[in-house]
């Protein structure tokens, strides 16, 4: 999906992160193009999550605001949650299988 209403996220995250697989599973099935920033290889992205959320745990899910402002939104469970709501068009995500049915 290239779609506009994704074009102002991106997903704070490294590839290793089991909770940042299960977001990024999210996406994929949702057919959905978001921003991928590594943490661990963009210096920057690694700064800029630390200056918003005074730490540098993973996955977070920025979204910027129409007005400017971004939201920052953390917890892998809560971003898929979202995620579904927001692009879902009425449909779950597979909680029975767990964290790791995602990886």
């Amino acid at each position: 999906m290239s779609d506009q209403t994704t074009q102002h996220m991106s997903l704070y995250a490294y590839p290793s992160c089991p909770f940042c697989r299960r977001v990024a599973k999210a996406i994929d099935d949702l057919g959905l193009e978001i921003e991928y920033r590594n943490i661990h290889q963009d210096r920057q992205a690694y700064q800029d999550l630390l200056s918003a959320r005074g730490r540098g745990t993973v996955p977070v899910l920025r979204v910027d605001q129409p007005d400017g402002e971004a939201q920052w939104m953390p917890e892998s469970a809560d971003i898929v949650q979202y995620l579904y709501r927001e692009f879902g068009e009425g449909r779950e995500p597979p909680a029975s299988r767990g964290l790791f049915g995602w990886l």
